[in-house]
């Protein structure tokens, strides 16, 4: 049987009537913690026009002091009214039987921390939180998402151990601009020796191939400098160290060695020219990309100016502007006032970091006696948080 009677803002449970007020309006008493408040059409009106303002300032350009302006109040008075919209998380739909035909995955850092994106070209997938980039956390990233037919990859082993682990029928094609730095992280960009000068040239003609025989001649020519410049790659010089006077025999050209090796690697593990031998299964195979600039231009680089923008934020709730963000550049987003509405206005989050703060079980010192050992992962922080502005 339905009914109008409304749940408690705090935990959620039944209420009863509990009288009036002076105005006549209804009082709720819930039957659990009995918390006492009033449910009325213009409470929730009024958050939702909040929830709105706090959107409109987290993911725009304006400032707080130019939307207070606007609204003919002050900067104290919206951050006071802004500090129950940090208790609205937002979560990404994910389709889990939608096959991608690409899925792009970078990480950026930022103040608050290292962020992980999974995304298609035209919308972000997915994201989490890490302290940097590591198998697990890309594993948490990837594990909601079904199995794309190529992964394209800025050279993280983490990125492509947790493919191995999660997507092992993905192909995985690594990101030719990322690629080409670090062939210019060894050899620079103006190489003075003839080898450094045709190896460098060859790496910046990766991001021009477009067929498979194009990709044959450059293969071939990446053969030729490694047979025509072998015995000078393995010159070695003896060198000495000044406190033991041991010596050593190292390789004279280092860099430019691992230059070619790591060109050299990457095409002996089929990662360059995948997008060039797409699945059958691909939707539209002449629309892969070789490279993750869509991902890096389209959602990393504002994500950084807006990082730069927000930058008096604390930590947490650096992190809730940038979630609110991906998460309205997802495909299909929501309404954040229906979010807001859903999560009773952040009563939820907030009733549960309160029990966990009330009913701490975590041990503080383990079997020797010293401090227990901290957790590697990051999770959403639920404790309290003291207002949006430093």
């Amino acid at each position: 049987m339905t009914t109008n009677r409304a749940t408690c803002t705090l935990c959620g449970q039944p209420t009863k009537k509990n009288g009036t007020t002076s105005k006549g309006t209804t009082r709720w008493r819930c039957t659990n913690c009995g918390h006492s408040f009033t449910h009325t059409t213009q409470t929730h009106n009024k958050n939702a026009a909040t929830m709105a303002h706090v959107i409109r300032w987290a993911t725009g350009t304006q400032s707080l002091t130019t939307i207070a302006t606007h609204h003919n109040t002050t900067r104290q008075t919206l951050h006071h009214r802004f500090q129950w919209c940090g208790w609205i998380i937002p979560t990404p739909h994910i389709d889990i039987w939608r096959i991608h035909d690409q899925i792009f995955l970078d990480a950026t850092y930022l103040n608050s921390g290292c962020l992980l994106i999974a995304a298609s070209k035209t919308h972000a997938i997915n994201w989490t939180w890490a302290r940097k980039e590591t198998t697990t956390a890309y594993t948490e990233l990837l594990r909601p998402i079904a199995p794309p037919l190529i992964a394209v990859i800025d050279g993280g082993q983490g990125a492509q151990s947790a493919i191995h682990h999660c997507w092992p029928t993905t192909r995985i094609q690594r990101c030719l601009v990322h690629a080409q730095r670090t062939i210019r992280r060894h050899t620079t960009s103006a190489p003075r020796t003839d080898a450094g000068k045709t190896i460098y040239h060859l790496a910046l003609q990766l991001t021009h191939i477009t067929d498979l025989d194009h990709a044959a001649k450059w293969v071939q020519h990446l053969h030729e400098f490694g047979h025509t410049y072998r015995a000078w790659m393995n010159e070695k010089t003896t060198t000495r160290d000044p406190t033991t006077g041991a010596s050593t025999r190292v390789y004279t050209h280092q860099r430019l060695r691992a230059a070619y090796q790591s060109l050299l690697s990457l095409h002996r593990r089929d990662l360059l020219f995948t997008y060039l031998q797409p699945p059958p299964e691909t939707i539209n195979p002449n629309e892969l990309a070789a490279t993750t600039n869509s991902l890096e231009s389209g959602i990393n680089a504002p994500l950084k100016e807006l990082a730069h923008r927000r930058r008096g934020l604390s930590q947490p709730h650096q992190r809730t502007v940038m979630d609110w963000w991906l998460y309205l550049h997802t495909e299909v987003p929501d309404d954040p006032v229906r979010i807001a509405r859903d999560q009773r206005w952040g009563q939820g989050a907030l009733s549960t970091a309160t029990d966990l703060l009330t009913h701490d079980t975590t041990a503080t010192t383990n079997d020797t006696g010293a401090p227990a050992e901290y957790d590697t992962d990051y999770q959403h922080n639920l404790g309290i948080q003291h207002g949006w502005i430093k």
